[in-house]
């Protein structure tokens, strides 16, 4: 009776498993995942990242040049002074020219550098608003193209916004993220559901 019973159970199991297996109605997608994540997202990082660090290098050798032309100035500013402090006004004074010129040129550059920082952070921020304003806006068109074809292969009655969505019960509701994802850095259309073999 017991064996008889087992096999009945086991049975029901096999019978009742592509129920649960294609039981879900509804699908949910994380929008910042797959943005984050699509490989199109990661090359445009990359390219942002290196004119990043052009123009860092840049403020660096600047920043760079600003402090020699500083220590220079402190270089001779202490040489007038030990000058003066030794009673040699004279040699002192003959000094006061290039003093000032250096002091002329360490405004000048001082400026520069605060103004090509400015304007670096702001290309920077442009760049990075065109960028990717406009492959948000591609993928966006791309994305509801391929979550209808993932849904669709899913049997899917509805895809939500996975922030937007608070619950719902495990056996009804699908994750697609990863799926989603997957078809989109392949490049293709996502590929439609197999038949079951025999059917």
């Amino acid at each position: 009776m017991k064996k008889q019973l087992l096999k009945l159970c086991l049975a029901a199991g096999l019978v009742a498993s592509p129920m649960v297996a294609g039981a879900y109605e509804f699908g949910v997608v994380d929008a910042g995942q797959i943005f984050n994540k699509y490989t199109e997202t990661q090359k445009t990082k990359k390219v942002l990242e290196g004119e990043k660090e052009k123009l860092q290098k840049d403020l660096e050798a600047r920043k760079e040049s600003v402090k020699k032309l500083d220590d220079e100035y402190v270089g001779i500013a202490k040489k007038m002074q030990e000058l003066r402090d030794g009673k040699k006004e004279k040699e002192a004074q003959a000094l006061e020219p290039k003093l000032t010129e250096l002091r002329k040129q360490l405004a000048q550059k001082s400026g520069d550098l605060q103004k090509f920082f400015e304007e670096s952070q702001k290309t920077l921020y442009e760049m990075e608003e065109k960028e990717m304003g406009s492959l948000s806006k591609n993928l966006d068109e791309r994305v509801d193209q391929v979550i209808k074809q993932v849904a669709k292969k899913n049997n899917i009655k509805a895809v939500f916004e996975k922030r937007f969505f608070y619950w719902g019960d495990e056996q009804t509701v699908k994750d697609l993220t990863e799926e989603v994802l997957a078809a989109l850095n392949a490049g293709k259309a996502a590929a439609p559901a197999a038949k079951p073999a025999g059917k």
